[in-house]
């Protein structure tokens, strides 16, 4: 995309309005991460923003996301995260919405339609198998979102620009399945919510799809209002010993499992057997919705028109991670300012530094390989590989230290 397409292309989008600048402005000015407002109407007064009702209120909370997340218990908000760039306005909303509305609806239908009586006929997901169900990112996601160092080196891409790869396009998947799932509650056709799932040191007896008996380990259950609270006093305690101030900054830094672990480590200690925790979806259909046996057939979807569904919008979401990476770049390019002779890189700043990065020709180049790696959906299962080559990297340097202390 050329700069003037670029800037063209912003306009029509409306970035970087007068609005955009005031709302982020407030947020940097009254908000800060761990931050509890007890009620809407006090989160509009601090962002100076009028308050709205139904589904204008949905579309404010949608937008805010994009400077800011927050977890909700009743009334209040808990401040999560404030992002240091509010996340673009994403380009075909619509066309997101339209095909994740149609896998979420048949997902459901299978699972209502099993005949096995011991199948929970409703949808519950962790965020990441939730984007790898709907065929938005593929099986090595989860995997290289917590392994990006081992990644980097294995498909040769610069390790900060796959940190920051997650830091940006995580938040802006999930927040496309939580679109169009406001639009199917909107409809009256789905009930959702997101839960803090807890995974338990004890064995338990669960049925698969067929009704066949499965001894597992772990039993993963919704956590309970103690717990949660539990869960949320030892996430500051253990970011403030690991000496952080943000979680976003703790992912960033490659530490967020170290952080999990610690924190269990802690509500172990508190005589809690929690093993790990994470963020899952719950979605059901509508009451009336399930009244309409009919109703709930129509949205299964034939196996051709399942798959031609999937394949768009991986297409779709593969393609705009692409241009969205081309319009930072040339947003960075215009940010630096000339430099005759070389460029002293140790007094630069930290937005200096993201600049020149995102600047290079690998920055692009390193997107569409990570794009390969874990969002196009004819890629394999590559855990394996990656492991075994950091293995055998460890190997060979080992050998070559032992070869210098002989």
């Amino acid at each position: 995309m050329s700069e003037v397409g670029y800037i063209v292309n912003k306009i029509l989008k409306g970035g970087n309005s007068l609005q955009d600048n005031k709302l982020y402005e407030m947020v940097k000015n009254n908000l800060y991460t761990g931050l509890i407002i007890k009620n809407y109407k006090l989160m509009c007064h601090l962002l100076n923003e009028q308050e709205k009702t139904g589904k204008s209120k949905i579309l404010q909370q949608e937008n805010w996301k994009r400077y800011f997340d927050w977890e909700r218990k009743g009334y209040k908000y808990t401040i999560t995260v404030i992002h240091d760039e509010p996340i673009p306005k994403e380009e075909n909303n619509n066309i997101h919405s339209k095909y994740i509305e149609k896998l979420v609806l048949d997902l459901l239908v299978q699972k209502y339609q099993s005949k096995n009586i011991y199948t929970n006929r409703r949808l519950y997901l962790s965020k990441d198998n939730m984007l790898q169900a709907l065929d938005m990112v593929n099986i090595n996601y989860h995997f290289v979102k917590f392994n990006t160092s081992k990644t980097a080196d294995f498909i040769k891409v610069d390790n900060d620009n796959l940190k920051e790869f997650f830091n940006l396009n995580n938040r802006n998947l999930t927040n496309a399945v939580d679109r169009a799932l406001n639009k199917l509650s909107d409809k009256f056709l789905v009930i959702w919510n997101m839960v803090v799932t807890i995974a338990l040191d004890e064995e338990v007896i669960v049925y698969d799809e067929n009704g066949k008996k499965v001894k597992l380990k772990e039993n993963h259950i919704t956590a309970e209002q103690l717990e949660l609270e539990y869960i949320n006093t030892y996430e500051k305690i253990t970011a403030e010993e690991m000496g952080f101030e943000k979680k976003s900054d703790i992912f960033l830094c490659g530490k967020y499992m170290e952080f999990i672990r610690k924190v269990c480590n802690h509500l172990q200690e508190q005589g809690l057997n929690i093993l790990y925790y994470y963020q899952s979806y719950n979605i059901v259909f509508h009451p009336d919705v399930v009244k309409e046996r009919d109703k709930i057939n129509q949205y299964l979807l034939e196996y051709e028109e399942r798959q031609n569904v999937r394949i768009t919008l991986n297409g779709i979401i593969s393609k705009q991670l692409v241009e969205n990476a081309e319009e930072r770049q040339i947003k960075a390019k215009s940010k630096l300012t000339p430099v005759f002779g070389k460029r002293n890189l140790s007094s630069a700043s930290y937005e200096e530094l993201k600049n020149i990065r995102r600047s290079k020709n690998s920055y692009i180049i390193d997107t569409n390989k990570i794009i390969d790696t874990v969002i196009k959906r004819e890629t394999g299962d590559l855990k394996n590989k990656i492991l075994s080559y950091d293995r055998m990297k460890k190997k060979v340097i080992n050998k070559q230290i032992d070869k210098i202390l002989e």
